[in-house]
């Protein structure tokens, strides 16, 4: 057979295939009757038990809850948070930096320029720590312990008037060093609370 044949053939047989009538199954004779199956032999039987009251007088006594077999009592609880709370605190105790913020307040290569922006740091902000930094020749200084973006970003703005080089970076900050900023900040938004 040549292949147009055959291509002609196969076509053929499957448009045959298509429009064959398709076989609709028919509804059963039972179907129209009712499903009567009865299923009490199955079904699980519950017999009422008898329930004994208890007298008056035994009401009255004081009854100590019963826990579940399972499960532990509120003072085993209390035992285990307290001992877990400890492990925090004595792990936390040896913790002395984290992340936090400095601010950038120098860099170049004068010794005299870095002198200067020290000086007036401890000037005018002497709460702040200073950090110098030299990698020959160049010399950078860095300010302050913050723990938090916001508090690096209110020193930030107000050294920014008179510096305006100075970047805000991320760093490796003492956590003692931080805490007493945020001390400050607690203590300055009291006083400017008050009339």
């Amino acid at each position: 057979m040549k292949p147009s044949t055959l291509l002609i053939f196969l076509v053929g047989i499957s448009l045959l295939t298509a429009c064959s009538s398709k076989v609709v199954p028919t509804r059963s004779s039972n179907a129209s009757k009712p499903y009567d199956l009865d299923l009490a032999a199955y079904r699980p039987r519950y017999e009422p038990s008898e329930v004994k009251k208890a007298p008056l007088e035994e009401k009255k006594k004081p009854t100590t809850p019963v826990t579940a077999p399972g499960s532990t009592s509120t003072q085993s609880i209390n035992k285990k948070l307290d001992l877990t709370l400890d492990t925090l605190a004595q792990r936390n105790k040896g913790v002395r930096y984290l992340a936090g913020y400095r601010i950038q307040l120098y860099t170049g290569t004068k010794r005299a320029d870095m002198e200067a922006a020290k000086l007036y740091i401890y000037q005018n902000y002497g709460e702040l720590n200073t950090y110098i930094a030299y990698n020959h020749p160049t010399y950078r200084l860095r300010v302050g312990d913050f723990a938090t973006r916001l508090d690096a970003e209110r020193y930030f703005h107000k050294i920014k008037n008179e510096y305006p080089g100075s970047t805000l970076i991320s760093d490796r900050v003492s956590l003692r060093d931080a805490l007493k900023i945020i001390d400050n900040r607690a203590t300055d938004t009291n006083e400017t609370d008050e009339p």
